[in-house]
């Protein structure tokens, strides 16, 4: 849907996501919520954050932020760091 893609863009966007950067958003609708799941690795594969989030349709790019900063809080910005992003 729509509002899947938006939350994905969003959770792209957040994280500076290009070609280059390992990183990857899915979202889906589940009874009438999104579920977001989204990663960020490092090219080798050593190191890798996850996270999952559940929120409102009515406001995917909130989402997809909130997913954003989840993966910062797991690892994500010393992952992009060294990929000088």
């Amino acid at each position: 849907s729509a509002a899947c893609v938006r939350a994905e863009r969003a959770v792209s966007r957040a994280l500076a996501g290009s070609c280059e950067v390992p990183l990857g958003a899915f979202a889906e609708t589940e009874d009438g919520r999104l579920r977001l799941r989204g990663f960020v690795a490092a090219p080798d594969g050593s190191r890798m954050a996850s996270a999952e989030l559940r929120g409102d349709l009515a406001d995917p790019e909130a989402l997809g932020q909130s997913l954003a900063d989840e993966l910062r809080a797991r690892g994500a910005e010393e992952i992009l760091a060294a990929l000088g992003g």
